[in-house]
């Protein structure tokens, strides 16, 4: 009996229908964009291809990135491949995928142009993305980034020669401001950070791909979700110039909290919140004396 030849119509449409009955959310989107990984094509390319046979060596692999799509692999773990500030990044699951939201923080930092070269710490640098968006859109500027995993410099080392930003960005192992202090010269203009934020006691609720895959050190912060965000409040302006600047993600209900732990520091000369596109407080630009 001769084999079905698959075609790349045929295949998103029953890829889909299967994503639908394990309900997958966006089942057509990752259909596509795992197929169009596989054969190395655009959405688009494959709308311009549909007719175009998928042979056997290609349905093996298609196979087994759907089994572990199905199994609640984020679509990001099985490309390796997520887009910040329009650049491409690799992760993987040493690593947190990055999200739209944390966007606002480069995007404030770009609006925010010194008349000379500034210094800035990243906390929690994760797959680097971050950093490395600064660096290649301020290449004045001096960085130094940090994180407790070793695994996670892995990756943000892979992107930050991809990115030809090596010469541009140092990056150090340990626990927030620890791998700074034998440092000579330990201030600077900014310190930024997308920290952990979510309640222990929230695990449950968030969905299997985040949950069951993503690294729990990037996720969750004690039983309020505020511990790595009530000691960098307390320990950065011990790094920061005069004038300098702490920039941070949080959650979409923590806004009161933080401004008290804001308020309990007196080096704090004043503060902002910036909104995410749902309209939630999302970012925190504080600023010292």
């Amino acid at each position: 009996m001769a084999t079905k030849i698959w075609h790349v119509l045929e295949l998103l449409e029953w890829t889909t229908g299967y994503f639908e009955k394990h309900h997958i959310p966006n089942p057509r989107l990752d259909a596509e964009v795992l197929l169009g990984h596989l054969l190395q094509k655009s959405r688009l390319q494959l709308y311009l291809h549909f007719d175009m046979p998928v042979f056997q060596d290609d349905l093996t692999v298609f196979r087994e990135l759907i089994k572990k799509r199905i199994a609640r692999t984020p679509i990001s773990y099985l490309t390796n491949r997520k887009e910040f500030m329009s650049l491409d990044f690799y992760v993987d699951e040493r690593v947190l995928i990055p999200r739209p939201e944390t966007e606002f923080i480069v995007e404030t930092i770009l609006k925010t142009k010194g008349g000379t070269p500034q210094r800035l710490l990243e906390i929690g640098t994760g797959s680097g993305v971050i950093a490395i968006a600064i660096a290649i859109n301020m290449p004045e500027y001096e960085i130094i980034a940090t994180d407790i995993s070793k695994d996670a410099l892995g990756v943000a080392e892979k992107n930050r020669d991809a990115h030809d930003c090596t010469e541009r960005i140092t990056f150090l192992q340990g626990d927030l401001f620890e791998p700074i202090k034998p440092l000579d010269s330990s201030r600077f203009n900014w310190i930024v950070s997308n920290p952990p934020y979510i309640m222990s006691e929230e695990r449950d609720n968030l969905s299997p791909d985040v949950r069951e895959h993503e690294p729990t050190v990037a996720l969750f912060a004690g039983q309020d979700g505020l511990s790595i965000i009530r000691r960098m409040i307390a320990e950065a302006p011990n790094y920061l110039h005069p004038e300098g600047k702490l920039i941070f993600e949080i959650g979409d209900k923590q806004a009161a909290s933080v401004k008290a732990l804001i308020e309990e520091q007196p080096a704090y000369q004043n503060y902002w919140f910036i909104k995410d596109y749902a309209g939630k407080d999302r970012v925190v630009l504080a600023t010292v004396e």
